[in-house]
């Protein structure tokens, strides 16, 4: 086989800003940890991307949520999981909690496309009171919506 036409291998994810995953999905920030990190449904080989954040930095990663969970990362693979984390988040997410719903990338050659796409995570998301106020590339298969509880408009004014 010639070189021109032997098969290319897929190029790892690039992330230009530089800035390690941690930071970016919000687990340290320049003051420290976030405190209690809940990850539900974490592919393998997850954590190994978050760079061995842990209680050393103020992150302690838990595998359900709870009253003290000030983040959540959920990973969602079918329209049927989106459903159910939502009323999970409904029902436990703590008010002053934020919550990153990762989904897989559409990948135009991948043999097992999402049943569901981003604005789906957005649209199920506001459906329960959530608004999404940033988005991630994780990796070249998982991107997220990062949410948080719909704050009450004020009363002050009327």
């Amino acid at each position: 086989m010639s070189p021109s036409k032997a098969p290319k291998s897929p190029q790892p994810h690039r992330d230009y800003s530089g800035t390690p995953l941690e930071r970016k999905l919000g687990l340290v920030t320049a003051k420290g940890g976030v405190g209690e990190v809940a990850l539900l449904g974490e592919p393998d080989g997850f954590r190994e991307l978050l760079g061995g954040v842990g209680a050393a930095e103020g992150v302690l990663l838990q595998t359900r949520l709870r009253p003290a969970s000030a983040l959540a990362l959920c990973f969602v693979r079918s329209k049927r999981e989106l459903a159910a984390t939502m009323e999970l988040l409904t029902a436990q997410l703590p008010m002053r909690a934020h919550v990153w719903i990762m989904h897989r990338k559409a990948h135009p050659k991948a043999h097992a496309k999402p049943d569901f796409s981003q604005n789906d995570v957005r649209d199920a998301g506001l459906a329960v009171g959530l608004v999404d106020y940033k988005v991630c590339s994780v990796n070249q298969d998982w991107s997220g919506l990062k949410f948080a509880w719909r704050k009450e408009p004020s009363k002050a004014g009327q």
